[in-house]
């Protein structure tokens, strides 16, 4: 065994009586410094509010919380914006608005009327009209009739049904089955136009409202102006032909300055003159319209009279339209060329027909291709021309003149229901130019073969060219003198038997009455006629 005593440290652990306190560890200096740092700030703390620094730092203080109160708040803006623009979203709405006019439906047959119309007149007595329809029967009969166009207190009117039989069309013209061979296989097909229909509403319409007002009304010859409008199909070739049995009135419109520079007086001064037709085309030359000076001269007078003061609200309503037209006018004088009554041979459609193209197949177009049968002759031409919607059957003064040398522009050529008008639809040239009197025949004679041809004897009207330059003669050389047996010219004719062309006129070719003559011209204008011949104004209105 040892003798050394025990250690320290083991006598302190094994020493239940020794001291606590010398069982405390020590403590590092980290801790030691902690607890003093702690003692700084808390001394600082206290001491703080007491120096010249506190106000600064509650500045400070207050700048960092405003500043993160505004950037709390721009966020949030930011947000409320963000919801806004998803919850409304702005649409831009684009309208783009189309204007269509739509024709109301063609009616397939006819449908008695029974209309009741009430009007004031201007002195503020009151007029009430009756106007009855029934169903008759052809308007070339009913013509004859003074029982079926009659006016009592009440207007009745029978309106006329249309022709639709071979027999029916040849009652009218004995030529037509001969004429046209095939006719007769497309009759049966063959269908009353809407456009018939509707002619003689716009008739009985017309009557209705000028008998309410006391106007001049339609009468019997020119209510029963249209004896059919049949729309007729080819069964083989599929050709689509309108054929319309009317008269034959007069129109004399039209003026162009490239062909024709100069126009007679007594057309373009004839009632209801125009000097276009609505078949037209961009001129082609620098030649003035050969009316272009006297409208020009009619714009300058009402200028001038709608430039003095003192006029009437009327009359100065009146001037103000009548300028505008003639600026118009004159406008399409200087741009366009139209066809010559007096030199194109063309018919005038109704313009009930305008608008329809869509909802018709057989619908005449401006331009489409037709022709004119008239007793035993037809005539190529085409649809130059718009008339009024109640009215049918008009053609060129240069086709009435054809078919009547009688025809004026008051005297109709064929005043009975004799004249048949093949209109070919939807055969107009897509660009328009002046008019090629041999391309039209040939392609009349084309369309006519469509249908079946032109029966055994019977041929297709050839125009003059109105406008044809004449031939210059060829130029004759003097004849050589002969020569003399020995082969030397004969000798030249003496100078003497010159001297007559120079001798001065004899006595009598100088007429006395020559001074007289610019005299008489003077108190009578005379206008040349078609045959060249003159006549005074008050004869032709007398004639007329």
């Amino acid at each position: 065994m040892s003798s050394e005593p025990p250690s320290s440290s083991t006598a302190t652990n094994n020493d239940p009586a020794a001291p606590q306190w010398r069982q405390q560890p020590k403590r590092g200096c980290f801790s030691s410094f902690t607890r003093l740092l702690f003692l700084v700030i808390l001394l600082t703390g206290l001491l703080l509010p007491f120096t010249p620094f506190a106000g600064k730092i509650k500045k400070g203080i207050q700048d960092i919380v405003e500043s993160a109160r505004s950037t709390k708040e721009r966020i949030i803006t930011r947000d409320v914006m963000r919801d806004v623009i998803k919850e409304v979203p702005v649409v831009k709405e684009v309208t783009k608005e189309v204007i269509r006019e739509v024709q109301p439906p063609l009616p397939d047959k006819y449908i008695a009327r029974k209309d009741i119309d009430v009007a004031s007149l201007f002195n503020g007595i009151t007029v009430k009209t009756n106007l009855l329809t029934e169903q008759g029967s052809f308007a070339s009969l009913e013509r004859l009739d003074p029982e079926s166009y009659k006016a009592e207190f009440q207007l009745s009117i029978r309106v006329p049904k249309a022709n639709q039989t071979m027999v029916e069309l040849s009652r009218i013209n004995k030529h037509l089955p001969a004429l046209l061979p095939e006719l007769n296989a497309m009759l049966p097909a063959a269908k009353v136009s809407g456009f018939y229909h509707k002619l003689y509403e716009n008739k009985t319409s017309r009557v209705q409202n000028d008998l309410t007002r006391l106007n001049r009304i339609l009468d019997r010859h020119n209510y029963y102006d249209t004896e059919t409008i049949l729309e007729l199909t080819h069964p083989t070739t599929q050709r689509r032909t309108l054929l319309i049995q009317s008269e034959m009135d007069v129109v004399a419109d039209g003026s162009d300055g490239d062909r024709m520079p100069t126009l007679s007086e007594y057309i373009y001064l004839s009632d209801y003159y125009q000097p276009f037709t609505s078949y037209a085309w961009a001129k082609t030359t620098k030649n003035p319209n050969p009316l272009l000076a006297k409208w020009e001269e009619r714009l300058k007078k009402a200028q001038d009279e709608f430039a003095q003061k003192g006029l009437g609200a009327a009359r100065n309503r009146e001037l103000n339209a009548i300028i505008s037209t003639l600026k118009i006018e004159i406008s399409e004088m200087k741009a366009r060329s139209s066809l010559i009554a007096e030199k194109d041979p063309f018919v005038v459609i109704s313009l009930l027909f305008r608008g329809y193209g869509d909802q018709n197949k057989f619908t005449p177009q401006i331009g489409d291709y037709a022709a004119v049968i008239h007793e035993g002759k037809i005539y190529p031409a085409i649809c130059g021309d718009y008339g009024p919607s109640f009215k049918m059957g008009e053609a060129s003064l240069l086709m009435a003149k054809t078919v009547n040398p009688k025809a004026t522009p008051y005297i109709r050529p064929e005043s009975d229901l004799k004249v048949t008008y093949l209109i070919f639809p939807g055969t107009a040239e897509k660009e328009r130019s002046a008019p090629d009197l041999a391309k039209w025949r040939e392609k009349c004679q084309t369309l006519l073969g469509e249908i079946g041809g032109i029966g055994s004897g019977y041929v297709l009207h050839t125009w003059d060219e109105p406008f044809k330059k004449p031939e210059t003669p060829p130029a004759t050389s003097a004849p050589s003198p002969a020569a003399t047996a020995d082969g030397t010219p004969p000798p030249t004719t003496p100078p003497a038997i010159t001297p007559p062309a120079i001798v001065p006129a004899p006595t009598p070719t100088v007429t006395p009455v020559a001074p007289s003559t610019p005299k008489k011209s003077s108190s009578a204008k005379a206008t040349p006629s078609k045959s060249g011949s003159t006549k005074s104004k008050s004869t032709q209105k007398k004639g007329a």
